[in-house]
């Protein structure tokens, strides 16, 4: 492993009309590539990212979580997707916490040599944890920040909004925005920059996902460490609780939960990527 101990921490700045967001990088390892981890909304990005952090501080590898940032400092994916981040990408930094293809990357020389772990799941489960996470469990932003207030607001109305829905009736109006999201992944998959992960091969059998991240990035870790990361991120619910965040786990939970007319107009609103990641 390369001596990171001479690690440089940067502060750089990001402008959202007349706010302005701090991200810190480490700018020491410019012979190194970026790292991207990469997921969609409800299909274990949480436990995703928190493994490669986990992985990426016992490597001495910088984090850079700029949706979280931006998270709690109250604005949406939509506020922040569309800014110039070049000057935010450097080699080294483990960039963590997205949901979603971070577009305008697409066509940046620094992320197309990132290495990237893309992790997806069926977005009919993915739809039905989504109904659950904004109806019940997902965390408000903090009502500090310099947005806070109005992000905070705005959640609040997505959660009063889900708690009056039916669940088949929200599960299909948010359909096309979860087909959206994943197509537009569909360039980089294939690609040997990017590793594919999916939820139902990685929920019950994390080392061998946490061996594959490690190989694909190039990076090395003791046996044991694996082992306390695996306390961590190993959580399979015994029963159902729609109010805790990790709700059930279990895959193909559509099946209990939708009717199957609501189903069938799933499949048809969500074809591409049923088809694309291979989830007919």
């Amino acid at each position: 492993m390369l001596d990171r101990a001479a690690n440089t921490v940067e502060s750089r700045q990001l402008t959202i009309g007349d706010k302005t967001v701090s991200l810190s990088v480490d700018t020491a390892h410019p012979e190194e590539p970026a790292f991207f981890v990469l997921g969609v909304r409800k299909s274990g990005s949480t436990m995703l990212n928190k493994a490669v952090t986990f992985l990426a501080s016992r490597s001495k590898h910088h984090c850079v979580d700029w949706p979280g940032m931006f998270f709690k400092n109250g604005f949406t994916v939509r506020d922040w997707s569309g800014l110039d981040f070049s000057n935010v990408i450097e080699g080294g930094n483990v960039y963590t916490g997205f949901r979603n293809f971070p577009k305008a990357l697409a066509g940046n020389a620094g992320f197309a040599k990132a290495r990237k772990v893309l992790l997806v799941r069926d977005p009919r489960d993915a739809l039905v944890s989504q109904y659950y996470s904004d109806a019940f469990s997902h965390a408000l932003p903090s009502a500090k920040g310099m947005n806070a207030e109005q992000g905070r607001q705005s959640f609040i109305e997505k959660r009063k909004q889900a708690q009056e829905s039916d669940i088949n009736d929200y599960v299909i109006a948010k359909a096309a925005g979860m087909n959206t999201t994943l197509m537009e992944y569909k360039d980089i998959v294939g690609d040997e920059t990017t590793l594919l992960l999916k939820y139902e091969h990685v929920i019950f059998q994390k080392r061998w996902m946490l061996g594959k991240i490690l190989k694909h990035y190039g990076w090395t870790l003791h046996p044991g460490k694996i082992d306390n990361l695996m306390k961590q991120i190993h959580v399979i619910p015994s029963q159902e609780d729609e109010k805790k965040f990790v709700r059930k786990a279990i895959p193909g939970d559509h099946l209990e939960k939708l009717k199957p007319e609501t189903i069938r107009k799933l499949n048809a609103k969500l074809a591409d990527s049923l088809s694309f990641f291979d989830y007919e």
